[in-house]
Formats: structure tokens, C-alpha cells, sequence
């Protein structure tokens, strides 16, 4: 008979970016999303609410889907090789609307964004939980059961 804590390690944990953290901390999560994702930046991405914005990232990939490099897509033009982990495991929660994610999904678009490098880059499980349970400035965080 397994015990509660067999039963509840064997579900992974999942993870978001802790946007109510940056109100706290007196930062923008919108003026961050809008720096690292547009080129043209505009007063009027400022005034959208999050989910717009997120929507708006998205119209991005219908861009690229139209443009003649169909191989392009958002995880592998904003998750650069030189991008940090911690900036890339953001930029991968931003790409998924911030829904929750575990580290084994992250992983897959690692490995998807860095596939020509990935022999360069450590970002094994035990990495990425360790970065991710420790302070960061992205305040990504665990969400709670």
C-alpha cells in the first residue's frame, strides 16, 4: 500500500510566473512581457489586459506560420541558444499563457528551442527544479496543491 507522500511525489509539481509577486515588488509583468516580445512596442500593448497580450503572442506565430521559413516558430525565436535558463523557462510560461507547467513539459521545449546546442547547455530535471525552487527574479514559483 503506497503512503501519502508515495502518492503525491510521483504527480510533479508545476509551475508558474507568481504575476501578483511583481504588483508586490512594484514591477511591470506586462512591460516585461512586452520588452522581450515585441520590437514595435506601443502605449496601446501597455493598456491591454495580460490575456491580451498573450493573445497577441500568439498572432505572432500565425506570422511566422505565413512567412516562406515555416521550420521558424516562437519557441525557437524568443528561446535563443544564448538565452539563459532561467529567461528561457519564463519565455516557455509566457509562450504557454502562464498556464501551469511541470518541469518535464519545460524540458521538451528546451530541447525543441535548443535542439543545435544542447550538448552546450545543462538543464537536466534536477537542474531546473533546483533554479526553480530558489529565489529568482522572474518569481517563478510552485503552485500549490
Amino acid at each position: 500500500m503506497a503512503t501519502k507522500k508515495e502518492i503525491h511525489s510521483s504527480v510533479e509539481d508545476k509551475y508558474i510566473i507568481d504575476v501578483e509577486r511583481f504588483d508586490k515588488e512594484r514591477l511591470s509583468f506586462k512591460f516585461l512581457i512586452i520588452d522581450k516580445f515585441f520590437e514595435k512596442k506601443s502605449e496601446n500593448l501597455m493598456n491591454l489586459k495580460e490575456k491580451e497580450i498573450f493573445e497577441k503572442i500568439l498572432l505572432l506565430e500565425k506570422e511566422l506560420d505565413n512567412s516562406e521559413n515555416s521550420e521558424n516558430n516562437l519557441l525557437k525565436q524568443f528561446v535563443l541558444p544564448g538565452t539563459s535558463l532561467i529567461e528561457a523557462v519564463f519565455r516557455i510560461l509566457v509562450l504557454n499563457k502562464n498556464q501551469p507547467m511541470t518541469i518535464s513539459e519545460m524540458e521538451i521545449n528546451l530541447r525543441e528551442a535548443w535542439a543545435t546546442v544542447i550538448y552546450l547547455k545543462s538543464y537536466t530535471h534536477d537542474t531546473i527544479e533546483r533554479m526553480l525552487n530558489a529565489p529568482n527574479e522572474y518569481f517563478i514559483k510552485k503552485i500549490e496543491d
